[in-house]
């Protein structure tokens, strides 16, 4: 088996994880087909207990009618 070399740093890695954390965001990351890191940062949105854009909900109340 060959080895692989490491994208980014466990430093980069570290500060990432230092920034999703201390500012709520999301990390988004992927491999690109060039072989490029890609990522975007989003901001966290938590959704509320109980939401109607529930899909079982919404399944539900159209099975209902």
């Amino acid at each position: 088996m060959g080895t692989r070399r490491a994208l980014i740093s466990k430093d980069d890695l570290n500060r990432m994880a230092l920034t999703v954390a201390q500012h709520g965001v999301v990390f988004q990351g992927r491999v690109t087909p060039s072989g490029d890191l890609t990522f975007r940062l989003t901001p966290f949105v938590t959704k509320p207990e109980g939401s109607a854009d529930d899909l079982d909900d919404r399944l539900a109340d159209w099975a209902a009618s």
